[in-house]
């Protein structure tokens, strides 16, 4: 099994986002159609024209490093990240990093004024330097802009141990698969079939119902939430 780069898995959750507004793309295209037309009738009978955009220089950004909040909120969710202010990142960010963003505010010919750190929450609050961190910058249309990646790629096995994590659905998914496997791994019991299956669906549903309660009563603890809900947030676990 490959490691995670989760570079490559933001880059796919962009692709699906992009797919899946592709419909309302072309619903808004034809709705604004009589709004252009009076835009561009406006402009030939006034002689109108638009003034330099002052933000011009997004469209010298390369579109492949542009994702949405929707594809890292996707991200985040998956493997139980955190998208927040880097100011509120704990380490040292690499001069690598820092030279990109001078190499790209000098091709464009402007600065970015909003940074954001995609990383486990663990690198806000202690100095990690084995969790990959990745440097987005804020632009104005609310995308965010990929600057750096730093790290070791995420090991495959991250993402099955923080599935149950996601929302309330994953987690009773998991406690139901863990319960299916107790209830066909325990030794048979009765010769009757029907009391076997009674006695095999009584250890699925304990099992489940027991890892539940347990994980609910755990997170209330330790004051966890499920990915969904803290992906953005810096004061929740």
């Amino acid at each position: 099994m490959n490691d995670i780069n989760l570079l490559e898995e933001m880059a796919h959750a962009q692709r699906e986002f992009e797919q899946n507004t592709l419909i309302e793309e072309v619903k808004t295209l034809l709705a604004n159609d009589s709004k252009n037309e009076r835009s561009i009738a406006e402009r030939i009978t006034h002689g109108k024209f638009n003034m330099n955009d002052q933000l011009g220089w997004m469209n010298q950004l390369e579109s492949t490093r542009k994702f949405n909040l929707e594809a890292i909120e996707k991200i985040c969710t998956r493997f139980r990240l955190r998208f927040l202010d880097s100011e509120l990142f704990k380490g040292d960010v690499p001069s690598d990093a820092i030279r990109e963003v001078k190499r790209i505010e000098s091709a464009i010919g402007t600065t970015f004024s909003s940074f954001k750190i995609i990383a486990p929450q663990e690198r806000f609050n202690l100095k990690d330097s084995t969790k990959d961190p990745i440097l987005m910058a804020e632009l104005p249309n609310g995308q965010f802009y990929y600057i750096f990646q730093w790290g070791d790629d995420m090991k495959w096995y991250q993402e099955l141990l923080k599935y149950p994590f996601r929302h309330i659905g994953a987690l009773a998914a998991s406690s139901s698969a863990i319960g299916l496997l107790v209830a066909i791994l325990v030794p048979s019991q009765f010769e009757v079939v029907h009391s076997e299956f009674f006695f095999r669906f009584f250890m699925f549903s304990m099992t489940t119902c027991l890892i539940m309660t347990l994980s609910v009563i755990t997170a209330i603890m330790y004051s966890k939430d499920f990915s969904e809900n803290v992906w953005n947030s810096k004061f929740i676990k």
